[in-house]
């Protein structure tokens, strides 16, 4: 099992093992200088002395003393200092002249030291005991006495020899040898600390920096980190990490999922179902077969909902989805595009072929009993049929002829099939063709994001704006709701969605308008893409003001809310812990309107201006917005009024209490100036 240690225990071993490591060099550089010193000072005071005893013996000879005397000199040099010996040895030239000494010449022949200091070395050697050879050279003045000489030649040794102990080492050199001391330790201790440290810790974090980096770089948060590594610290920070990537990955898998499947059934959405159908297009291209595909449209679902509620409503579209599933086969392909719409492509199938399941599939579902509370119903549904390529040959066609043939059914009736004929593609060919106006204006980057001013009604302050889509068109701008139901046949709104939202988002950056709120109006299906968290996410992490870092708010059209109630509260509750806020548009237009009050966590109520824009003249709406806004109030949601075009509206709405409003009282959409 690898063991780890802890980063105090790292600095604590390094700074033990570079002490003694330090002490270690500072001993043997201590010895060595030890030995340099002791050498200098054993040549320094041995010449010294050397020379003193040269000086004397050559005073003495100066005077014509005998050889005995020049002895009695030595001996009396040795007395001076006890623990010293010097000793004077004639060289055979001395020898020569003036006699030879038994003592002498046993010295020359035996000692070879002495032999090489007669040749004229200057001899230096031992470690307890110092012994120095110094060699009389001739001078000039020496020829006066010694004339069988010349200059240059060695008269004699003088022999000095004392133990170590007699040196005192200098206050200098044991200074200098302490702060080389603290210099090679300070080395030491550094150099290990940087090396252990750079191995053990900062090699690792670099190797986690580069992990990090091709984990964002190629967006694969599968990816794990792995640290060469014995820090505690370290290993932790990697255990963490990866336990961090586990909880983002499945957040992003569950978003995926929710991209690809609807939250309510687990059936492929609307976008999942077009790649589908793409798919199909093209196989069928290569290998020249045909295909079917199916819309179908719930009958009377709104009833259900309103009578039984929504959380029957769910139980519903759920058993529907079994009944399609359990009577198609496993290539089929069986997606839910909308509230109470389904989508079916049928591959290899052609129209005969699949009228027939169609058929199947009306048969079983109006036959198939539902429990709901203490009643048992029945649904029927209507059908749309389209064939590739005679109905179409591109993903819109076939979308939008099928789509047109559903209607018919209900037209016809309910509870019936459909198939898309001549006048159903015209129909469908003027869509496609609106359509493809819309994909030139999203590549031509024509969308353009329009806001209209919202006010507090009570202090009159500009509070934020409603970030509406433009379509640029020569000189003139189309406003959204001559484009927008066309773009959500074609599933094209959740794009323009995006477009809007990103660059209102950038223009309220660019406007540092921190300070003001930000409505966004995006279709459930858009919410259900989950594209948008990092996206809002992005732009608050740039707001300079760490108290403001909100100020976004998402617009949920009621009429929309009723078709996955389930999921939406889910998404709300996740995008509003990153401070997201949360609109219910168009307030009172459905049924059903108190009931998303109690299921959505949203933060204001938008009023239909349906019901704001008369109440000067019309008592009903005045007392029914009344109500909304006590209603809203006691919920703790605050109340903005569309439709406020003149100032008598404006009182009446501040009397009654209302938060915010927006009109053309305050002004038309316009671009952000």
């Amino acid at each position: 099992m690898k063991t780890y240690t802890t980063y105090k225990r790292l600095i604590a071993k390094t700074v033990i093992l570079s002490l003694l490591t330090s002490l270690a060099v500072a001993l043997l550089y201590g010895m060595y200088i030890k030995k340099r010193a002791i050498d200098d000072l054993a040549r320094v005071d041995a010449r010294k002395t050397s020379r003193m005893a040269f000086e004397a013996l050559y005073s003495a000879m100066e005077k014509g003393w005998r050889k005995e005397e020049l002895d009695s000199i030595i001996i009396r040099l040795n007395k001076v200092e006890p623990n010293m010996r010097i000793n004077a040895y004639r060289s055979p030239i001395v020898a020569e002249l003036f006699g030879e000494r038994i003592q002498d010449k046993q010295i020359r022949e035996h000692d070879p030291m002495v032999a090489d200091a007669m040749r004229g070395k200057d001899i230096l050697t031992g470690d307890e005991e110092i012994r120095y050879l110094y060699p009389i050279v001739v001078k000039q003045e020496c020829l006066a006495c010694h004339i069988n000489a010349k200059v240059g030649d060695i008269n004699g040794v003088i022999d000095v020899r004392f133990p170590v102990g007699n040196l005192k080492i200098s206050l200098t050199t044991m200074i200098n040898s302490f702060i080389i001391f603290f210099v090679v330790f300070t080395v030491v201790i550094f150099s290990i600390l940087y090396f252990r440290l750079n191995s053990l810790l900062v090699q690792p974090l670099k190797q986690f920096i580069t992990l990090i980096q091709e984990i964002i770089s190629k967006n694969d948060m599968a990816k794990r980190v792995s640290l060469k590594t014995k820090i505690l610290e370290v290993k932790n920070i990697e255990s963490y990490f990866n336990r961090m990537l586990d909880s983002i990955q499945d957040y992003y898998e569950k978003l995926q999922e929710l991209s690809d499947r609807d939250y309510l059934t687990g059936l492929y959405n609307r976008r999942k179902f077009e790649e589908f159908l793409s798919y199909e297009i093209k196989r069928s291209v290569r290998h020249g077969h045909k295909f079917t595909i199916l819309m179908i449209d719930l009958d009377n679902f709104k009833y259900i909902n309103d009578t039984y509620g929504h959380a029957s409503g769910d139980l519903v579209l759920k058993e529907v989805t079994e009944i399609f599933g359990s009577n198609l086969r496993n290539a089929d392909i069986l997606a839910r595009i909308g509230g109470d719409e389904f989508a079916v492509i049928l591959p290899e199938t052609p129209y005969e072929n699949g009228y027939a399941v169609v058929e199947k599939l009306r048969s079983r579902l109006e036959t198939t009993a539902i429990s709901l509370m203490f009643d048992q119903i029945t649904i029927t549904a209507s059908f749309g049929i389209a064939e590739y390529p005679e109905q179409g040959e591109t993903i819109e066609s076939l979308q939008t002829g099928s789509d047109l043939a559903m209607y018919k059914a209900k037209r016809a009736g309910k509870n019936t099939i459909a198939r898309a004929d001549q006048s159903d593609q015209e129909m469908a060919a003027e869509i496609q063709k609106k359509g493809e106006f819309l994909r030139t204006a999203m590549e031509e980057d024509r969308f353009e994001p329009f806001v209209q001013s919202i006010y507090n009604v009570q202090t009159g302050e500009l509070y934020g704006y409603e970030v509406l889509a433009r379509i640029r068109d020569g000189k003139r701008f189309m406003a959204a709701g001559q484009f927008i139901e066309v773009a959500e046949s074609l599933g094209l709104a959740a794009k323009i969605d995006q477009i809007i939202l990103t660059k209102g988002l950038k223009l309220r950056e660019e406007k540092g308008m921190w300070d003001k709120r930000f409505f966004f109006n995006l279709s459930t299906n858009s919410l259900f893409g989950g594209e948008y968290i990092p996206l809002i996410q992005s732009h608050y992490e740039r707001n300079p003001d760490l108290s403001e870092r909100t100020g976004v708010t998402i617009e949920i059209l009621e009429r929309e809310a009723i078709h996955n109630v389930n999921g939406l509260m889910d998404i709300i509750e996740a995008m509003k812990k990153i401070g997201i806020s949360f609109a219910l548009d168009d307030f009172g237009s459905g049924f059903s309107s108190f009931v998303y009050l109690k299921y959505f966590d949203t933060d204001y109520v938008k009023i239909d201006g349906e019901f704001v824009k008369n109440i000067t003249v019309n008592e009903k709406d005045r007392i029914f917005v009344k109500h909304i806004h006590q209603i809203a109030q006691e919920f703790g949601k605050k109340t903005i009024a569309e439709y406020v075009e003149d100032a008598d509206t404006l009182q009446i709405l501040k009397e009654i209490g209302v938060d915010y409003a927006q009109g053309y009282h305050y002004g038309r959409p316009e671009p952000l100036q």
